[in-house]
């Protein structure tokens, strides 16, 4: 009896510690797999999915998030913005993203910030079922459900494994590594933004075709004002004030998407500002601040940011903890960067106007 009774104690110990061990395995092959995912991925220190710098801002140090695609991170200066208004503001946009994935930007950006106003690019709504950008923005989001649930519902085949096993897609750069690799993140002196320095001189205004999303793919475009909806609950929630805005472009949405646009957001109780509206108050030059006919360069970003940072009281008041010597710095960052900036587009101005008195002689 004695030696049964020994043998059950035994078992269970045995299997208490058969246990322990499985669980110690998992453990170690998560934090090696932990380990070798951050040194393999490439770092990430500009457009856009910044989210390992962002994770270094301090907690609810940002009154003010921006969101959508590269029509936020090459046009909205923070710094700038600061400079102008004392309101500290982070750009957590991506490449050509869809609303559903600015969704769960919005949702996971707010676990480490409690803004009080977010600004929303809404052309988003008229992007269509985008598949090569959804690596670029989930890959370097937080592993958490924000991340898997886009992960799931939008992607498929290699792009998901490599989502859901980052060391599936990047294992290969062992032999490309360099010292920068091994260096940790630190606060990003831009707060999100992405300095262009290329310049085309432009002539005028342009409109889109008909956005495809919205006319011949009208389910797509309803599953984006779904998201959009559901970034207007999420914010009303929290009391955060959601506004959606159009950026200052010359290529434009054609005028009955844009009264679309206007109609479906204001009937869910939305706010949508068209700073095309006000694009002559900006005072933008198409011979120098444009880097294409979407994306405004470094020259344009600063007068847009400037125009902002005046007017962002109307949509925002400063609440914020933040620390008056890193927006300093960042405003010293940025303005030596547009300096260069400035330099080169003239550079560029002058060689294109030299060649062109060349070719008409």
């Amino acid at each position: 009896m004695k030696l049964l009774i020994f043998q059950k104690k035994s078992n269970r110990i045995s299997w208490k510690l058969e246990l322990a061990a499985f669980l110690c395995l998992v453990l170690a092959l998560w934090i090696f797999c932990s380990f070798f995912t951050k040194l393999f991925l490439p770092k990430r220190h500009h457009l856009g999915a910044t989210w390992d710098m962002y994770a270094l801002e301090e907690q609810d140090s940002v009154d003010v998030l921006f969101f959508g695609s590269s029509l936020v991170y090459c046009d909205v200066v923070p710094a700038v913005i600061y400079e102008e208004s004392e309101i500290p503001c982070y750009v957590m946009a991506g490449p050509a993203q869809t609303l559903p994935v600015t969704y769960r930007y919005l949702r996971e950006s707010c676990k480490t910030q409690s803004p009080t106003t977010v600004f929303i690019e809404c052309t988003g709504l008229v992007y269509g079922r985008e598949k090569n950008s959804l690596k670029a923005n989930l890959t370097y989001m937080p592993y958490d459900m924000e991340r898997l649930i886009p992960t799931v519902e939008l992607t498929s085949g290699d792009t998901r494994k490599g989502l859901l096993f980052p060391l599936y897609a990047y294992h290969d750069r062992w032999d490309k590594l360099e010292p920068e690799d091994w260096q940790p993140y630190e606060p990003d002196p831009l707060a999100g933004y992405t300095v262009l320095d290329e310049v085309c001189p432009v002539q005028g205004f342009t409109s889109r075709e008909v956005p495809e999303a919205v006319w011949n793919d009208p389910e797509n475009y309803a599953r984006n004002l779904e998201y959009a909806r559901k970034m207007l609950d999420f914010c009303r929630k929290r009391d955060i004030r959601a506004v959606f805005y159009i950026t200052p472009t010359l290529y434009r949405l054609d005028e009955d998407c844009q009264r679309r646009i206007a109609g479906d957001i204001a009937a869910m109780g939305g706010e949508l500002v068209d700073f095309c509206e006000v694009f002559d108050e900006l005072g933008l030059d198409l011979g120098t601040d444009f880097r294409d006919k979407q994306h405004l360069n470094a020259l344009g970003a600063e007068k847009f940011s400037r125009y902002l940072g005046r007017n962002m009281t109307k949509w925002a008041q400063p609440r914020a903890a933040a620390d008056p010597d890193l927006w300093r710095s960042r405003a010293e960052h940025f303005a030596g960067l547009r300096e260069k900036a400035a330099e080169k587009i003239s550079e560029t101005l002058a060689k294109e106007k030299e060649n062109k008195g060349g070719e008409d002689s």
